[in-house]
């Protein structure tokens, strides 16, 4: 996702339903559009948006998670689980 698409997806979650991203990052909000969040809102969003982002293009693909869990229940190893805890800890939640 670009930021325009990320700024967009973070309004919509919170409600904005008639608005533009321009390509400055500013928001016009057209008429009818029931609910205008806060900037700050609108951030602490974006930081939401951006670690699930960054979590699902470092996690391995499902066939590799899975074929990681056969693997460590065979050998008694961790491997999948290690895997995860990784890919957390290098991409925090936003506090």
């Amino acid at each position: 996702m670009d930021a325009i698409d990320i700024k967009s997806s973070a309004i919509s979650k919170l409600g904005g339903t008639q608005f533009q991203v321009m390509a400055d990052l500013s928001v016009v909000y057209l008429d009818g559009n029931e609910t205008e969040p806060s900037e700050s809102d609108i951030t602490s969003k974006i930081a939401e948006i951006e670690v699930q982002e960054a979590r699902k293009n470092s996690y391995k693909s499902i066939a590799d998670q899975l074929d990681m869990q056969y693997w460590d229940n065979v050998n008694g190893t961790t491997t999948w689980k290690d895997h995860i805890a990784q890919v957390k800890s290098d991409n925090p939640k936003p506090s």
